[in-house]
């Protein structure tokens, strides 16, 4: 079978770039901004339940975002880079395992989150030296979320291979659907509208459990039911398939536990500032955060597209396209983060009225919001490195922030320095991430055809 007869194959490697990027960019863009509208609303709906609540969702938050970009970021790009590599190479038997092992592999990390978050939770929640009714809160927040990871890790899997075969229009319209009912679901359980109890917490964990899980059931039917170029297909265990899949995949889940590890730091180091201080940094990670999948709305598209060019050789086109997509989510970001860094309030005023946490709050977006497009520029890149098969450089740039945020915490903690001094560091670590994948652009692992002898 030729995989390159099909039609969303040549869009790829022939269409124009903008008209490539405005047929698979804008409805995956569409689809990541309804995910961000839920990420928020969470925070929101929380935030009117009382500030316990609200600090107890900021500690388990980094653990949520390691997970969604271990599994959409890590290793759904790991599988979504090596399908599309091999498309590109028109190889449909190794297409075929390709799509088995990340099967297995991604099984295997559910079991993971399961057992260590989803039953021993309170020991690594105890960590952020928080008080035990927020400790708590967390807890049972994650016992719900995470005990039931291997149905969401269905739906991170799914979308790899839909991604992976470009089929991101289709992939953009199931994504809205859910996300969009898990919006009302999410606050309907927290707040009690209508004929559903009020759970608190346990709104967001169960809504994101039922929506993400049935949305992976559906597209796995879809997917079986013969709709696509190649179905899954139980195959012989072959180490050089799941090599290539966990050579970009687990960089890339470094890479994502590095960005997590920063949120974290930052969350331990500013909890020496109080449950008020963490709800008030909270709020603003959480922004931070939203900026990653904003990134993820044209770098997730950037995956396939550098992959399948790089399987067909064609390197500077993938080039060409990983600029233009950074570019926009850069200017994008910097608009967003520059208007918030002015007018604080429009963000924090959604989630709080405490004093305490709005002058926390507005202390982050002065210093840091008008870098985020430096952040968010830098992470499109970094999506997009995972098409060309080589994560070294995005993750030294990862480990770079751990170690400014770690110094700069640290400096806090010993010297009783003001706040602003974490949330320093947090921009110069933005600000050093954005330079480091520019610089990658030039590396080798973008350049393969200047190796050939």
């Amino acid at each position: 079978m030729n995989l390159h007869d099909s039609p969303r194959t040549r869009l790829i490697l022939q269409s124009a770039v903008p008209n490539m990027f405005y047929r698979l960019a804008a409805p995956n863009m569409l689809a990541v901004i309804i995910i961000s509208i839920v990420t928020f609303s969470e925070a929101w709906y929380i935030g009117k339940v009382n500030t316990v609540a609200l600090a107890g969702l900021a500690i388990v938050f980094p653990f949520q975002t390691l997970m969604g970009m271990m599994g959409n970021g890590g290793m759904g790009n790991g599988t979504a880079s090596a399908l599309s590599r091999t498309i590109g190479k028109n190889d449909f038997k190794r297409a075929q395992s390709v799509i088995w092992h990340s099967a297995l592999i991604n099984f295997l990390l559910s079991l993971i989150y399961l057992i260590s978050l989803g039953i021993f939770s309170r020991s690594i929640f105890d960590l952020f030296g928080a008080s035990e009714e927020v400790t708590s809160q967390a807890v049972l927040f994650s016992r719900i979320f995470f005990g039931l990871a291997p149905f969401i890790w269905l739906y991170f899997w799914m979308k790899s291979v839909f991604r992976g075969l470009g089929a991101i229009q289709i992939l953009a319209r199931l994504d809205i659907v859910a996300s969009v009912i898990q919006l009302v679901l999410s606050g309907a359980l927290t707040l009690g509208w209508g004929f559903f109890p009020s759970l608190g917490l346990l709104g967001p964990a169960i809504a994101a459990v039922v929506c993400q899980g049935f949305a992976g059931v559906v597209m796995l039917g879809w997917f079986i039911s013969g709709k696509f170029e190649m179905s899954l297909k139980i195959v012989s265990l072959d180490f050089d398939v799941a090599r290539d899949i966990l050579k970009v995949g687990g960089m890339g889940v470094l890479l994502a536990s590095n960005i997590a590890l920063t949120i974290m730091l930052t969350t331990r180091f500013v909890a020496d500032f109080g449950t008020e201080a963490i709800a008030g940094y909270g709020v603003c990670g959480r922004l931070e955060q939203m900026f990653i999948p904003l990134a993820f709305g044209v770098g997730g598209v950037l995956v396939v597209i550098v992959g399948t060019n790089f399987g067909a050789t064609q390197y500077e086109r993938a080039r060409k396209s990983a600029r233009f997509g950074a570019l926009i989510i850069a200017l994008v970001s910097t608009l967003i983060g520059v208007i918030l860094a002015l007018f604080p309030s429009l963000w924090i005023d959604l989630f709080t009225k405490e004093l305490g946490a709005f002058a926390i709050g507005s202390v982050y977006l002065r210093i840091v919001g008008p870098v985020f497009g430096l952040f968010a520029g830098g992470q499109t890149l970094s999506f997009a490195s995972y098409g060309t098969g080589s994560m070294i450089i995005p993750v030294l740039g990862g480990m770079y922030r751990v170690f400014i945020t770690t110094i700069f915490g640290l400096s806090v903690a010993y010297f009783s320095l003001d706040i602003s001094f974490l949330f320093s560091g947090v921009s110069i670590g933005m600000i050093g991430w954005a330079i480091i994948l520019s610089l990658n652009m030039v590396s080798k692992g973008w350049n393969p055809e200047k190796t050939i002898d």
